[in-house]
């Protein structure tokens, strides 16, 4: 739902979710709208001027042109208004990629790259562990890299030893990944398992703490260790690591890559190569379920051609 016009009248613009209209699409009453998100995307804060009046200091805010509604589940609300119930809360959790650990860092170009094949694994990681690499045919391989999002309060003000609330503390995530690329695995290659897939064939998946898993995707944060490794300033929550299995269809045929993506050379990587590989950019989307935060991580998937 979007405003349209923020004159004079008010006119709103809403759309319903893919759910919603799937369920008004059968016509036996089933549709019903019990609940709704709302989201601030388009509003730049950093535009409050402190150096005006209090009546004064937020009308280029108020100028700003609105976003339309919009039905693309990857591009709506990444930045979602939430409530609490406490109104003496002076900082708000948030949700950062951690790259403080090469193992957990993008590549120089600022994506993450993920091998969709046992060719393509070969060729990039024959040199040894490269920066921002995923193994997409193996994610548990030595020395491939994994995505990282940690959780808490990011300020100095208040120490990082003192305990995060629970009420502020995610316990579940959500990650969309464009199914027909991959598919969302842990570090040793066990998948949580899709929730549902939209229109346009982005999977949901959803992590949650798990006690006694072996290989868990979201563990709390040690709250009593000052590491180089930590992200968050103040107060920590959970972490959330992951990896990218590349799909079936990536693996066994080129259509994709020639109907999405292009070519490029592996001298990137591996320091020679001319158009010896298929590339495709999309991104994998993090939503915390409880604090509604969000972290859009950039990827691009490669396949050697042969």
């Amino acid at each position: 739902m979007a405003f349209l016009d923020n004159s004079g009248n008010i006119i709103l613009d809403a759309v319903l979710t893919d759910l919603g209209r799937r369920l008004i699409a059968r016509g036996d009453g089933s549709f019903k709208i019990t609940h709704f998100s709302l989201g601030d995307d388009e509003v730049d804060y950093s535009l409050y001027d402190t150096t005006l009046s209090t009546e004064l200091a937020g009308g280029t805010i108020r100028q700003l042109p609105v976003l339309e509604a919009s039905t693309a589940n990857t591009a709506a609300l990444k930045h979602k208004l939430v409530s609490y119930a406490q109104n003496d809360l002076l900082f708000l959790p948030t949700i950062k990629l951690n790259e403080l650990d090469d193992a957990n860092a993008r590549n120089t170009q600022g994506y993450f790259v993920v091998t969709v094949d046992k060719d393509t694994d070969d060729l990039i990681f024959a040199g040894g562990s490269i920066k921002g690499i995923i193994s997409g045919y193996r994610p548990d391989r030595s020395g491939a890299a994994s995505i990282r999002i940690d959780q808490g309060l990011d300020t100095i003000k208040i120490s990082y030893e003192e305990v995060l609330p629970n009420n502020l503390k995610e316990t579940d995530y959500k990650i969309m990944l464009d199914s027909r690329l991959g598919l969302v695995v842990s570090q040793a290659n066990v998948e949580p398992g899709i929730s549902a897939i939209d229109e346009n064939s982005v999977a949901t998946f959803e992590a949650f703490m798990e006690q006694g898993a072996e290989v868990p995707l979201v563990m709390e944060i040690n709250n009593f260790e000052d590491s180089k490794f930590e992200t968050i300033q103040g107060p920590r929550g959970t972490s959330l690591k992951f990896s990218i299995r590349a799909s079936v269809g990536l693996r066994t045929s080129n259509a994709l890559f020639t109907e999405l993506g292009g070519t490029m050379d592996s001298s990137t990587f591996v320091g020679s190569g001319t158009s010896d590989l298929y590339y495709i950019d999309t991104t994998v989307k993090v939503e915390g379920g409880n604090t509604g935060g969000t972290v859009t991580v950039p990827l691009r998937f490669i396949k050697k051609i042969v």
